[in-house]
């Protein structure tokens, strides 16, 4: 009677010890190899890298948005804390607020490469997006009211903020600190109402 014989495929196991014969073999010949150390028999979480190769389509639920118009580049604040800038073909950068929290407003320092956040954890930003990476330079949080309204003219290093109590805080954009002079509610409003406005919705400079 004929006997029928298996035919056997290789395994990992034996592929591995036959490339570790003909590394001994060509130690012993003199022949250069690659070092055994260098076959990787498992793959292990370092050997993964996740990186984000691109972003499409506008920001998911925008809530600011500023244009400088030197420097032509329209900056795009997001609820989750995301900033993307779009400008000039090839400019597209996006960053994140470590607090993740909502936009409320954008201000660009005109033609300086800087650009100013509030946040709704009540917190004013000063960014540098000069370099490929955004870098943050100063943050300045409010504890005792909550913001509602930056605004800042052109070339100035005054920062008017407004908040929910209807004050209006002057902050030193040079040194990112509060100036210590403020305009109170109740100096902003006819001398006869005697209820609270409300909170702050805008602030303008008279140009004159």
């Amino acid at each position: 009677m004929s006997s029928l014989k298996m035919k056997k495929f290789p395994t990992i196991k034996g592929v591995l010890e036959n490339i570790r014969g003909t590394v001994s073999s060509g130690e012993k010949s003199g022949v250069p190899a690659r070092l055994e150390s260098e076959i990787i028999e498992a793959l292990i979480p370092d050997h993964f890298t996740l990186l984000k190769t691109g972003i499409h389509g506008f920001p998911f639920k925008p809530t600011a948005v500023a244009f400088d118009p030197v420097q032509r580049v329209l900056a795009i604040g997001n609820r989750n804390g995301s900033v993307r800038l779009l400008g000039r073909p090839g400019l597209d950068i996006t960053f994140q607020h470590n607090s993740r929290s909502a936009v409320i407003q954008l201000i660009w320092l005109v033609s300086s490469g800087q650009l100013i956040s509030a946040c709704c954890d009540d917190t004013i930003y000063l960014w540098d997006v000069r370099k490929s990476e955004v870098e943050l330079l100063q943050s300045l949080r409010f504890n005792r009211e909550r913001l509602t309204y930056i605004f800042t003219a052109l070339k100035s290093r005054w920062l008017y903020v407004g908040t929910d109590k209807g004050n209006v805080h002057i902050m030193n954009l040079e040194t990112f600190s509060l100036s210590g002079y403020s305009i109170s509610w109740n100096k902003a409003i006819d001398m006869m109402q005697k209820t609270h406005p409300g909170p702050v919705t805008h602030v303008s400079e008279n140009p004159a």
